[in-house]
């Protein structure tokens, strides 16, 4: 008489389970980050300038989103069919990002110095496309607001914008955007206007100090980041917590799967 086939144990259920749930949160924050991707990039499409911009906020996230939800599919699969190959796939994927994110946080903190100097060059360079996307105005234009400040090594750095160019034929010349104005903080109605002409004749920062913000906004942030420093690491300790968690699981629940399939060959 053959001996009977082993039945999964309630940890082997349990551990199935848990990981396709996790899989499953991973896939459905996919979703949400291609479905914002993707209707803002279809708001964009009355925008004929569109065309000259590629790398944008809703196209990275698109990217993004398109990723996550590949790789949380093969996941839920995975985790369902109890396919180890899967399930390494995307074991693996989730520990090298891991690894990266990791190395990138260490390289920030030793050559912060030089990063903020790039985030500035790079936040003076997005300025040029201030008004060729709306996704690149409002995050600008969000960031001013928030943090008190403009442009990103000062507000100087408004010359970059052909439309804010003080040789510009435009009622904008030699002006601002009206998120860097100190009376958006506090007008009702928002004066979109209130930034224009600012900078023309200007010397000195204490000039205009008292109508718009002059300080760049990589300081601001940064400032802000060393403010809220416990906030920032705990949210870096949980979201760390959560990666380890989850390929922890992975490659546990694969080793039961590999018993079980040796229980099974003996059965």
């Amino acid at each position: 008489m053959g001996m009977s086939i082993p039945k999964p144990s309630c940890g082997h259920r349990f551990l199935r389970v848990a990981l396709f749930f996790y899989m499953f949160f991973y896939w459905l924050i996919g979703v949400v980050i291609l479905s914002v991707g993707i209707y803002a990039e279809i708001a964009k499409w009355n925008y004929q300038s569109m065309v000259d911009v590629f790398v944008t906020p809703s196209s990275i996230m698109v990217v993004v989103g398109v990723f996550m939800f590949i790789l949380g599919s093969l996941g839920c699969i995975g985790a369902l069919r109890e396919n180890i190959i899967l399930l390494k796939i995307f074991g693996w994927t989730h520990a090298i990002i891991f690894i990266l994110l990791l190395v990138c946080g260490i390289i920030a903190l030793i050559f912060r110095g030089q990063v903020k100097d790039l985030v500035s060059q790079s936040f003076k360079n997005t300025i040029e496309d201030y008004y060729n996307d709306p996704d690149i105005q409002f995050t600008i234009d969000s960031i001013q607001l928030n943090f008190d400040c403009c442009g990103g090594f000062g507000f100087e750095d408004w010359e970059n914008n052909i439309y804010f160019m003080c040789s510009s034929p435009g009622v904008t010349a030699c002006g601002v955007p009206y998120s860097c104005c100190k009376s958006a903080e506090t007008d009702i109605v928002v004066n979109t206007q209130c930034g224009n002409g600012v900078r023309e004749g200007v010397q000195h920062r204490y000039e205009v100090s008292d109508i718009i913000h002059v300080s760049g906004c990589t300081d601001a942030v940064l400032t802000w980041a060393e403010d809220n420093l416990g906030l920032m690491g705990g949210i870096a300790l949980a979201f760390a917590f959560t990666q380890i968690f989850g390929i922890g699981l992975i490659f546990l629940f694969v080793d039961r799967i590999r018993d079980k399939m040796v229980m099974y060959t003996v059965a």
